[in-house]
């Protein structure tokens, strides 16, 4: 399976029990090879598509793009962003903001843990941030497409 496939087949899942808009982006050069498919992969990239879509106001924006060296997933939401005083730790696990307008959706950042941990034993890089072009959180996953063909 390619990623345009993993991303597809998660954001399905998604859609048959949210009522969030999932705006997908493909670029037409997106990469079209497939590997071996990878449990650790599809749980890494569940586990931030489903924080954008439990963390979103009503959209969730997931791009695909490839060139020849590097293939890049970025998961962007519409909510809140991630909390100032914590943002500088994230991917950390048992992380716990003060900010009291996070206090109803937050847990302790195991899930963003994980799914970084997975990702990156797949020889990925994660760059979480708060987005520039949205009011949301934004994840930038990149794979070496060399690497992505050792999976």
């Amino acid at each position: 399976i390619n990623l345009r496939g993993y991303i597809s087949q998660i954001v399905g899942s998604f859609q048959e029990t949210s009522n969030k808009n999932f705006v997908l982006n493909f670029d037409q050069d997106s990469n079209p090879k497939k590997f071996s498919k990878s449990i650790e992969i599809i749980y890494g990239l569940r586990n931030f598509i489903g924080n954008a879509n439990k963390f979103s106001s009503n959209k969730v924006f997931i791009t695909l793009k490839s060139d020849n060296e590097l293939t890049e997933v970025i998961i962007e939401d519409d909510g809140s962003g991630y909390p100032n005083d914590i943002i500088s730790k994230i991917g950390e696990p048992y992380l716990k903001s003060d900010s009291q307008i996070y206090q109803d959706k937050l847990g302790l950042g195991l899930g963003i843990f994980i799914g970084k941990t997975l990702l990156e034993k797949n020889f990925a890089i994660i760059n979480c941030r708060n987005s520039e072009s949205r009011s949301g959180a934004e994840v930038v996953i990149k794979w070496k497409n060399s690497d992505l063909l050792k999976i």
